[in-house]
């Protein structure tokens, strides 16, 4: 899916002008330090002009089709990351159990889908500064008596196949039984018809509940682990993780990456919940 790179939301277009405009001189120096030799993937990007993504799929409000569009907080960050590259911006929807296998099989040139960083993935991959500091848990009804991980035992806990929440659930607490669902979207279906006790998702996931009732009753029951989002790059493409950090860092002070939270998690980001130090 080619979507264009400008950043079209009008309440939110001027905080992102300093972030779509970010290193014009380092951009003409990028493409310039290539010249001579084997192309990296950040001169081929600036050389075919398109920036490839693997976004989420249906994985509000971090991607998710609507009225045949796909939005959400990580396509907007990818949209402003293609208007800093001057490039179009070329989505690839996938699931999260996929997201690795698109970047190591180069469909993709980068993963923005709600990535977080475990030591396994990073034998394999490359991860930029964090961009949306995030905590995964497990959340359920505050009237259904889950006071702690122990009172899962024997409960129906959702969640999305192939994602840190299943691993670290499986981990925690084995005594649930979980229930993987495909995406969120489905996920917080099945808990909105109370086919499932429980899920384990980030805290962004579990307030984007869209029955405002059911929400308000929503709890946490336990803090599996912080999870900050990253950008997923190839190992060996030093420069283009350069840039990709460069670009958020600029993102970061120019407020574009507050503007974008504000608007779909509907609060901002402090710059304390970055847990690794580099964000």
């Amino acid at each position: 899916m080619t979507q264009p790179s400008r950043y079209s939301h009008p309440t939110r277009r001027s905080a992102i002008a300093g972030a779509a405009g970010l290193c014009t001189l380092g951009w003409g120096i990028a493409a310039a330090q290539g010249k001579g030799d084997a192309p990296d993937q950040l001169e081929r990007i600036l050389k075919s002009r398109v920036l490839r993504v693997a976004a989420p799929q249906e994985f509000p409000p971090f991607g998710f089709t609507k009225n045949g569009v796909l939005d959400g907080f990580d396509i907007a960050v990818a949209r402003m990351l293609a208007g800093d590259l001057r490039v179009s911006l070329k989505t690839l929807p996938v699931a999260s159990g996929e997201r690795l296998a698109a970047l190591r099989e180069d469909r993709v040139d980068l993963v923005i889908a709600s990535l977080g960083k475990t030591a396994e993935r990073e034998r394999e991959i490359d991860f930029s500064t964090a961009y949306a500091p995030t905590y995964m848990g497990v959340f359920g009804d505050s009237g259904a008596g889950l006071a702690d991980l122990a009172a899962l035992k024997g409960r129906r806990v959702g969640v999305v196949r192939g994602s840190l929440e299943e691993a670290e659930l499986k981990a925690q607490a084995a005594h649930a039984t979980a229930v993987a669902f495909d995406s969120s979207a489905p996920l917080l279906d099945a808990y909105v018809r109370r086919t499932i006790d429980a899920f384990a998702a980030g805290n962004v996931v579990a307030e984007s509940i869209p029955d405002t009732a059911l929400r308000e009753r929503v709890r946490r029951v336990a803090v599996l682990r912080q999870s900050p989002c990253y950008i997923g790059v190839r190992k060996g493409e030093p420069r283009l993780l350069a840039r990709v950090d460069a670009f958020l860092a600029q993102a970061r002070s120019s407020q574009a990456l507050m503007v974008n939270a504000m608007h779909w998690f509907k609060h901002s980001l402090s710059p304390d919940m970055f847990k690794d130090g580099k964000g």
